[in-house]
């Protein structure tokens, strides 16, 4: 067996702490990615290698150093409508079959919600399909393990190329245009943001909701997790749906194989059972 080099010692330990704080696997192979991603951090505090970072990290660093390491190697990747489908899905099927016949609120979950596209996008659906003036009272929960991410979700704005594919109607629906100094950018509407409450939470943490969910959104996060992480999330995301409540997945994921009391309507959308 070879023997490890004191640089893969290095890259062991931030994969190890990046599990034990969020549970996202980084496969081997992610060396590049740690080295780019963690390089702001160690330059920040005037380290030259990794090594040097990873000492820090044991023996000094506090709690706010460590999310920052979490919150640089978090995958964040995401975008406006994304997965479309699924919104679809939201207004046509969900809502009709889940909410009783004269009830106007809905609560929305968006589990893992990166810098607040998925969010804001299921409030413009809701706007469309289920407006406030209309007497509909509807609110999501947007939730994600980095800080990072959610600051710009709540600032709420975007560079103009993120909106590519929104129907041109919606920017000025939902959107500010900005000038000056921002020009180029977009930011999302007061009453929009209002609807929106984004909270940092570690999914497979401790916590409890204050409210049931009629959907709930946990998408394109589960392939970072192994199996028995996938069943143990779904499992704890289940408990806040409200009976006959749905659970859409990212395309790419699959709960089939998992013990969650869940059954499958289609390719990433399942229903409590």
């Amino acid at each position: 067996m070879a023997l490890k080099t004191d640089e893969t010692v290095d890259y062991d330990f931030i994969i190890a702490l990046v599990y034990e704080r969020s549970r996202i696997r980084l496969h081997d192979g992610k060396q590049a990615l740690i080295r780019a991603r963690l390089g702001k951090r160690m330059r920040l505090h005037g380290f030259e290698s990794l090594s040097e970072y990873c000492r820090f990290l044991k023996n000094e660093a506090d709690e706010e150093e460590l999310t920052h390491v979490v919150d640089s190697l978090a995958t964040n990747f995401t975008g406006f409508l994304r997965e479309r489908d699924h919104f679809d899905c939201l207004v046509n099927e969900v809502l009709p079959a889940v909410v009783p016949a004269g009830q106007k609120r809905i609560n929305i979950w968006s589990a893992a919600c990166s810098t607040g596209e998925e969010p804001y996008s299921m409030a413009f659906y809701l706007a469309e399909h289920r407006p406030l003036s209309a007497g509909w009272d509807w609110s999501i929960q947007a939730t994600d393990i980095s800080t990072k991410a959610l600051k710009q979700a709540t600032d709420g704005v975007y560079a103009e190329d993120r909106l590519n594919g929104l129907p041109k109607e919606w920017l000025r629906k939902y959107f500010q245009r900005g000038h000056g100094n921002w020009e180029g950018h977009y930011r999302i509407k007061p009453w929009i943001r209002e609807r929106v409450r984004f909270q940092q939470l570690n999914l497979l943490g401790a916590y409890e909701m204050d409210r049931m969910y009629e959907m709930i959104f946990c998408r394109n996060v589960m392939i970072y997790f192994d199996r028995a992480t996938q069943q143990e999330l779904v499992r704890h995301l289940a408990r806040f749906l409200v009976p006959r409540g749905y659970l859409v997945t990212g395309h790419s994921e699959s709960l089939n194989g998992l013990s969650v009391g869940l059954r499958c309507l289609r390719p990433s959308v399942y229903q409590k059972s």
